[in-house]
């Protein structure tokens, strides 16, 4: 916070827009409250409402650790559709491609699948074929000791984190 508030507007913003938006609801809630607003107008429209909606979450809880930006894709895509939006998705800026969550039109999380696993799919398989449906989420609001824990004894890159009706909100990365 410092160091941002020692530069001048324009290079100030320039560095919030680098910012991951888990990173910048980081920044801003150690922030004072006056300044607050300031450096969230810093930030463009879509990354400003990620990291509203960040800091609607304690810090030290999932939904407060998480990022907003994951690779996703519907249960309906082919492995081949699959790959070619992922690829786009990867120049969008999501956070990590270790795992790809499938989701329904509702946000639902339905499964997980692997890179690797849609690589090594038929073209024309269907994603719902080859994602697995029994996989570890974790609740917005757990607590970032708990969410380590299942990180650590379920040995995993990232875990989606999920509200009260199972949408999908975002992903806690193990250096999270």
């Amino acid at each position: 916070v410092q160091l941002l508030e020692a530069l001048p507007p324009p290079e100030r913003q320039i560095w919030m827009r680098q910012l991951p938006p888990d990173d910048a609801a980081d920044l801003i809630q150690v922030c004072p409250d006056e300044h607050r607003g300031d450096f969230l107008a810093l930030l463009d429209l879509h990354a400003r409402k990620e990291v509203v909606a960040l800091l609607a979450y304690a810090e030290d809880a999932a939904g407060g650790l998480m990022s907003p930006r994951f690779a996703r894709v519907r249960p309906d895509m082919t492995a081949d559709e699959a790959i070619r939006y992922l690829r786009r998705q990867a120049r969008e800026r999501v956070e990590t491609i270790y795992y790809v969550y499938v989701l329904d039109g509702a946000q639902q999380l339905l499964g997980v699948v692997s890179l690797r696993e849609l690589f090594f799919a038929q073209p024309d398989l269907r994603v719902s074929e080859v994602m697995r449906t029994e996989f570890v989420k974790v609740k917005a609001d757990l607590d970032q000791e708990s969410v380590s824990q299942i990180i650590a004894e379920h040995d995993l890159a990232a875990v989606p984190v999920v509200d009260a009706e199972g949408r999908m909100q975002g992903i806690v990365t193990v250096d999270d």
